[in-house]
């Protein structure tokens, strides 16, 4: 059973981390300038991960037995973690879906951070599909003044391997958060320069993909709201999710409640967590995803080829995607999706090809979604549960 202790920190240790990073000082790295890309030195990278098939999952409520499990499992997420607003759902191909939402009638969306991170990934892809951009163009064919942008790609930017230093990890950004466009945010990124050469190692950076939103704009000709919202949200008849508009605070989103200190204002994430949905949608999106009716296979695919270590072990992160080895007694289960985090607000969506399930999570206040979403994937039974 999942203890009050593991709701509130986490079955994987992600919460919080996912959105802010680590912090980086001046002390931790001289900058460089780099001529060409390095070969990668980190701990070793994961194996490619094969999305495989997976089914659609039909517009019907699951059997009764499940979501009465599902029920049961969302009451005791409530009461462990007494979010103010907490959304789940849990679908399944074949099979059908299953939500509950608690949050105020008049802020009826939950913002899922970093999450939002692969709805920028997809809409790239996409025009890496269409050949309106190269993953493997230097990002000084699109964007000036990024350090060593003419040896770091679009690719490096989307798996976080381009050295870019994340400016939210700045002292006086830390001191004072508020929006920042990405102009700002990357000329702070360059007073701190690079943090390593592209493809050496891996390292966390928000302005990494406020960078590919100012890319997206350049070759779409939209902001990456709209992007966003013109080529997933409304082609998928999404209604409560909402693509959010960098700067803007939305009345409709629940706040953040932290247990202490400030919180983030959604609108501050930029292309870097641009979405606010209730889950149902959000399960919605992912199973297009994973049915490969947003990104074509040979793409899909490439989203989980190349797995960099994050920052705790069993975590790994692709293009704009994450895969977790989730410990489980004595297996250990795959899960591929992509945290959220920031003070006060906790997110997830993920797929379990063991549990045969696509589960999503956002809160508020001081609880784990990773830890929710594992205790609603165990509800389901372990009879469909392999690797």
């Amino acid at each position: 059973m999942a203890t009050r202790r593991a709701i509130l920190r986490g079955a994987v240790g992600l919460a919080g981390l996912a959105a802010s990073g680590v912090r980086a000082r001046a002390e931790d790295y001289k900058p460089v300038r780099c001529e060409a890309r390095r070969a990668y030195s980190g701990p070793p990278l994961h194996t490619p991960v094969a999305w495989g098939t997976v089914g659609a999952v039909p517009e019907r409520p699951l059997p009764s037995r499940e979501a009465a499990r599902l029920d049961e499992a969302f009451a005791r997420i409530k009461t462990l973690t007494s979010a103010p607003a907490l959304t789940a759902a849990v679908a399944r191909p074949g099979g059908g879906v299953w939500y509950r939402t608690e949050t105020q009638s008049t802020r009826p969306r939950l913002w899922w951070a970093s999450v939002g991170k692969t709805f920028t990934a997809v809409v790239v892809l996409q025009l890496a599909q269409e050949g309106k951009l190269s993953l493997d163009a230097p990002v000084s064919r699109w964007v000036r003044g990024v350090p060593n942008g003419d040896v770091v790609s679009l690719r490096d930017l989307l798996a976080h391997a381009s050295g870019l230093f994340s400016a939210n990890e700045d002292r006086v950004v830390r001191a004072h958060p508020a929006y920042r466009d990405p102009e700002t945010l990357l000329a702070i990124a360059r007073r701190h320069g690079a943090m390593f050469c592209p493809g050496e190692r891996w390292r966390y950076s928000n302005t990494g993909y406020d960078v590919l939103g100012e890319i997206v704009k350049r070759a779409d000709g939209q902001t990456i709201d709209r992007a966003i919202t013109s080529r997933i949200i409304a082609p998928l008849g999404l209604a409560s999710m909402r693509a959010l508009l960098p700067g803007k605070s939305p009345a409709d989103v629940a706040p953040a409640v932290a247990i202490a200190g400030a919180t983030v204002d959604p609108g501050w994430a930029g292309a870097a967590g641009p979405v606010a949905s209730d889950a149902r949608d959000m399960v919605t999106a992912w199973a297009a995803l994973l049915e490969g009716r947003l990104v074509r296979q040979p793409l899909l695919e490439a989203m989980t080829s190349a797995l960099y270590p994050m920052f705790d072990p069993g975590t790994f992160y692709g293009l704009g995607i994450m895969v977790f080895d989730v410990p489980d007694g004595k297996s250990t289960l795959r899960w591929i999706g992509h945290a959220g985090g920031a003070p006060g607000v906790s997110a997830l969506a993920a797929y379990s090809r063991a549990d045969e399930a696509i589960v999503a999570v956002a809160l508020t206040g001081g609880g784990s979604a990773i830890a929710a979403a594992n205790l609603l994937m165990k509800s389901l039974g372990t009879a469909g549960r392999r690797r």
